[in-house]
């Protein structure tokens, strides 16, 4: 693929380790170098046994291991599996791609790899077929953390170490129950995703929130408490409608159903992208291309829609990064070293200005000639 000459100093200023730095290029224009300057880590995360008021976040870069470390590593004959609670988004792919390459680095064999659809029985099952296998680690993102609390118990009780993903199943003590959990600052991504969809409707009027079922799920839940904080720090601002989904295709649906109650509203907050892409099909089935929507999460797929306008910003995930820190993390627990309980990676903030910068960074790939294309030319 032929990449316009602007992208080429990026190429050694992108940092591919579990520790983001902002990539600019000498030719970027101010707007785009600052959006990729990474924001500063919300101080706490989730609640968790232990930490009533949220777990304190430490960086991906604390984790790092001895030439002895890892020879140890490679010679222990470690096995691990990865239940996800979807594979259906860059999100969930580049997270296991990342994973997958980071353990076998270390030597230690991914034996299984399941998709529970966003069904939390499903997951149980997967989740039971892994302790058969006598695997050494499990990583898992939990689909309803209140839920399936028994089933991770019943993990850590067979004695496999767990590294959560995104959430924490409830009751749950870290060090002792899970080894930590990895995540993205949430809030912060929210925060920005409708600080920026308030701007791009003049700071006033009526928006709506479309938001995931599930409501024990915490990184929605932070999503949600940063759209609503953005919402409170605008007077000017009501949230006239708020729709929930369990499958991400449903967000067609109730964005019409939204819209046709209430046809008002300027705006629409999606908490991932698969969802908000869903809510523009609705909204232009209805006529309603004047939507503002913005969003979280980064991938080709949402990218096109940034080049074309369609979504104006998007708070982005670093998940290829978060693979390579919870890879760290589940090393180090097997090594017997001590763990952060919550590793946080910072928000990047994802506007058409610096789109294929950002892009690159999310996926540690070249971007699709299809993305360039739409940009014309307008982004960095």
């Amino acid at each position: 693929m032929t990449r316009p000459s602007r992208l080429r100093p990026l190429a050694l200023a992108l940092l591919l380790s579990a520790a983001p730095m902002a990539v600019v290029a000498a030719d970027m224009p101010p707007e785009a170098a600052e959006l990729m300057v990474p924001l500063p880590l919300s101080p706490t995360g989730q609640p968790v046994v232990g930490f009533p008021d949220g777990v304190p976040a430490s960086p991906a870069a604390s984790l790092t291991f001895t030439a002895d470390e890892l020879a140890k590593l490679k010679a222990g004959s470690f096995t691990a599996g990865i239940a996800m609670q979807a594979m259906d988004s860059p999100w969930n792919t580049l997270q296991v791609e990342a994973l997958k390459k980071t353990l076998d680095e270390y030597g230690i064999k991914v034996v299984a790899v399941t998709d529970a659809k966003q069904a939390p029985t499903a997951q149980a099952d997967q989740l039971e077929g892994m302790i058969a296998q006598k695997v050494n680690l499990i990583f898992s993102v939990p689909i309803d953390p209140k839920g399936q609390a028994d089933t991770y118990k019943r993990v850590s009780e067979s004695g496999v170490k767990i590294v959560f993903m995104d959430n924490v199943a409830y009751g749950m003590a870290p060090g002792k129950d899970y080894v930590t959990v990895v995540a993205s600052d949430n809030e912060q991504n929210a925060v920005f995703a409708t600080d920026e969809m308030i701007k791009a409707i003049g700071g006033k009027g009526e928006v709506g929130l479309m938001t995931y079922i599930q409501e024990s799920y915490y990184s929605i839940a932070a999503r949600v408490a940063g759209f609503e904080k953005s919402v409170a720090a605008h007077p000017g601002v009501t949230v006239a409608a708020r729709e929930k989904f369990t499958q991400p295709r449903e967000a067609y649906d109730k964005a019409v159903a939204m819209l046709t109650a209430h046809p008002d509203i300027k705006g629409i907050f999606a908490v991932w992208g698969d969802p908000a892409m869903q809510t523009l099909a609705g909204a232009e089935s209805l006529g309603r291309n004047d939507l503002v929507v913005t969003t979280n999460d980064l991938g080709p797929d949402s990218a096109l829609y940034i080049a074309r306008d369609q979504i104006i910003a998007i708070g982005a995930q670093l998940p290829y990064d978060l693979g390579i820190a919870e890879a760290q993390a589940g090393a180090a627990a097997l090594l017997g070293k001590q763990v952060p309980p919550y590793i946080s990676l910072p928000s990047l903030r994802v506007k058409k200005a610096n789109l294929l910068s950002a892009l690159k960074q999310v996926t540690k790939q070249d971007v699709p000639e299809d993305v360039v294309k739409a940009c014309a030319g307008a982004c960095y």
